[in-house]
């Protein structure tokens, strides 16, 4: 069948062949002269290749719907794991408390400095104090002395030319002892120290003086000089012993 139809084929375009070319062979015979001289001007027409091809025109396409799908996310599991303990961080009435002490301390080290002063500058003056009682004490012990045991002695004597020497040989000592008094009378810590060693002196400078005039005098007195020398010792005597009592309380 498909041979029988390719023959057939091939005899249809034959015969078309032959009655074209005995067409072409029909045609009249056409003179040159007849043809026209000039060709009619042809105006190129657009190019239908060069034409602006037409912009895309933007179409928004509408925004894909997010649709949110919720997944369940294994739980994880929990692992002991020693956490570092938190920082305790001071915040509010923390740091106003932390301010409140680090401006409140001050006072109490002042206060502490100045006890500690006051207690060092007491002991200084109960050791002042006691020093000057322990050397107040001395010199009354030696003022003792001389008043209840020198000035006897030199007034007994048998003589002016024997109380003179007893009394050479014993001033030097009321000389010391005077100028003890003297330094405890500037040195004394308190106002009534420094009266008691003022009268002390006193009473010494008095009894030095009346025992000179009794123990120096000339040999040749009278008796009313002599009392009156006498009168002036005892009266230094008892001035002397009251001092002596009064310290001694």
């Amino acid at each position: 069948m498909r041979t029988s139809a390719r023959r057939l084929t091939a005899v249809l375009v034959a015969g078309l062949l032959a009655t074209g070319v005995t067409a072409c062979g029909n045609l009249p015979d056409i003179d040159p002269s007849n043809l026209p001289t000039s060709l009619p001007s042809l105006s190129r027409g657009p190019d239908p290749s060069e034409t602006p091809a037409p912009e895309p025109t933007a179409t928004e396409e509408p925004a894909p719907v997010v649709t949110a799908t919720q997944t369940a996310q294994p739980e994880p599991e929990a692992t002991q794991s020693s956490a570092p303990e938190p920082t305790p961080t001071t915040t509010g009435e923390g740091e106003t408390a932390a301010d409140a002490d680090s401006v409140l301390w001050w006072p109490w080290a002042l206060a502490a400095v100045v006890l500690l002063i006051t207690i060092i500058a007491v002991a200084r003056r109960g050791g002042a104090r006691s020093a000057w009682d322990r050397r107040l004490a001395s010199a009354r012990g030696e003022f003792a002395w001389f008043e209840d045991s020198l000035v006897p002695q030199i007034v007994a004597q048998p003589s002016a030319q024997q109380a003179l020497s007893l009394w050479q040989s014993g001033r030097p000592r009321m000389l010391g002892l005077d100028q003890e008094l003297h330094a405890l009378t500037s040195d004394a810590p308190t106002d009534a120290r420094q009266d008691a060693a003022g009268q002390g002196l006193q009473a010494l400078r008095t009894l030095t003086a009346a025992v000179d005039a009794d123990a120096g005098g000339s040999t040749e007195i009278s008796a009313d000089d002599l009392r009156a020398h006498r009168a002036a010792v005892d009266a230094a005597r008892a001035q002397a012993r009251a001092w002596l009592a009064a310290v001694q309380k």
